[in-house]
């Protein structure tokens, strides 16, 4: 056989492969003595990162040897089976993972003959899992009942509830579509599920308040939602929620100017003073929420501060009582839309933005972009809808949230809106 440069570069990736495992198992078996000539290496050094090299490259020349002597391959790989069941004898240890780490590399050497990058992707993939031996089980140990079962629930209603759902309006306004509304639930329920465990790792303060930041990139909406359920549920979370939406929503304006400038960069000019505004106001309040937040919980004691936590992970009660409310409000917007009819751009503008800013954000820009709309009026009719979507979540903060909550919400919220309105209206 001809040895090409084909040949030599699929057994290092084999050699590699083996080199990146190995040298994850040495220092899980030796940990310190890796360093210490002469420590007391226990009877598993013996799978350390030269035993990982040979493995890999064994089953690269294996897969080699196969192509012309195919019953090598089952032998071959019998023999390294029966080599590691030896050497799990040998010492004694009561986890198999090196062993079976050790017949991947033998695997993932074999496809390095043909696929080398996908079997190094595996061998890195494996090395991580590998490596976050701690994390996991630290995690594990931390993790009770409820969490797990509501996590199947949460993944069931994702891969298999929410497919099924038609993607299509199925009511003759053509307001309702099943899919859309199934989709914001998950949205609620996955903002919601997420800041249950940022709130366990980082703590209350942090965990939700990054969750509002996180989940403003993609819907402020739910985010609002999320956070009002909570803070109705667990009043001592009211301000942490109030900065976790009012977050929310500046990364919402930011969000909408991003959008704009993708499609019309032009329009963004006449945008970014007011939609600037609104986002350094509520950049502000969400600033000065966070600060009270933090003064009123340095107190707190350690029992306090578990009271402080989320209750539940998952949560499909609240998410579906704000589903009807949000059928209700794209029921509301359509028929609205019906009687304003298409000629007057702001009251579209204004019934759009009850539901979604995306969408009309995105008509308003092409049509700017195109010439078919003064960029002057489009730059307002995107302010309108802007605004009308504020009042929606002020309405949504007191209806899934309390009297107080939806106070300071539309308190924070009619400050930002209201100041990006008056400077568009003077532009």
């Amino acid at each position: 056989m001809q040895l090409s440069g084909e040949f030599f570069y699929q057994l290092a990736f084999a050699l590699g492969c083996g080199v990146l495992i190995g040298l994850e198992r040495s220092f899980e078996t030796l940990g310190e003595g890796l360093s210490s000539p002469d420590a007391d290496f226990p009877a598993s050094e013996l799978m350390g990162l030269r035993t990982f090299a040979i493995l890999s490259a064994s089953g690269f020349l294996t897969a080699l040897a196969g192509e012309h002597f195919p019953l090598f391959v089952p032998v071959a790989a019998g023999a390294a089976a029966l080599i590691l069941v030896a050497a799990y004898n040998r010492s004694r240890d009561s986890g198999v993972t090196t062993e079976i780490s050790a017949m991947a590399s033998f695997g993932l050497g074999m496809l390095c003959r043909t696929h080398p990058p996908e079997a190094g992707i595996l061998a890195l993939l494996i090395t991580i899992l590998l490596s976050s031996k701690r994390l996991t089980h630290s995690t594990i140990t931390k993790m009770r009942r409820v969490e797990l079962t509501d996590t199947l629930k949460f993944l069931v209603i994702i891969f298999i509830v929410l497919p099924l759902l038609p993607n299509h309006a199925v009511d003759p306004y053509g307001a309702f579509n099943p899919y859309k509304v199934g989709l914001m639930v998950v949205l609620i329920c996955g903002i919601s599920f997420s800041g249950y465990f940022l709130t366990r790792i980082l703590g209350t303060q942090r965990g939700l308040g990054l969750t509002g930041i996180l989940g403003g990139m993609t819907s402020s909406t739910a985010v609002t939602a999320a956070m009002s359920t909570e803070a109705r549920r667990n009043p001592n979370n009211a301000l942490i929620c109030a900065f976790s939406t009012v977050a929310a929503n500046a990364t919402m304006f930011i969000r909408v100017a991003v959008v704009v400038a993708f499609v019309d960069f032009s329009l963004l000019t006449r945008l970014v003073l007011p939609l600037g505004a609104m986002a350094l106001v509520a950049i502000l309040a969400a600033v000065i929420l966070w600060m009270i937040a933090a003064r009123r919980q340095s107190g707190v004691d350690v029992v306090d501060r578990r009271q402080l936590e989320l209750s539940n992970p998952f949560s499909i009660g609240p998410a579906l009582k704000f589903a009807v409310f949000f059928v209700f409000v794209l029921f509301a917007a359509k028929f609205a839309q019906t009687m304003f009819g298409n000629s007057g751009l702001y009251a579209a503008a204004a019934v759009s933005g009850l539901a979604d800013v995306d969408a009309i954000t995105l008509s308003i820009a092409e049509q700017a972009g195109n010439g078919a709309l003064e960029r002057i009026t489009g730059a307002m009719g995107i302010i309108i809808a802007v605004v009308s979507n504020g009042i929606v979540k002020t309405g949504i903060a007191f209806y899934s949230g309390d009297l107080r909550f939806g106070r300071l919400i539309g308190v924070c919220l009619g400050a930002a809106t209201g100041t990006g309105l008056l400077l568009a209206s003077f532009s």
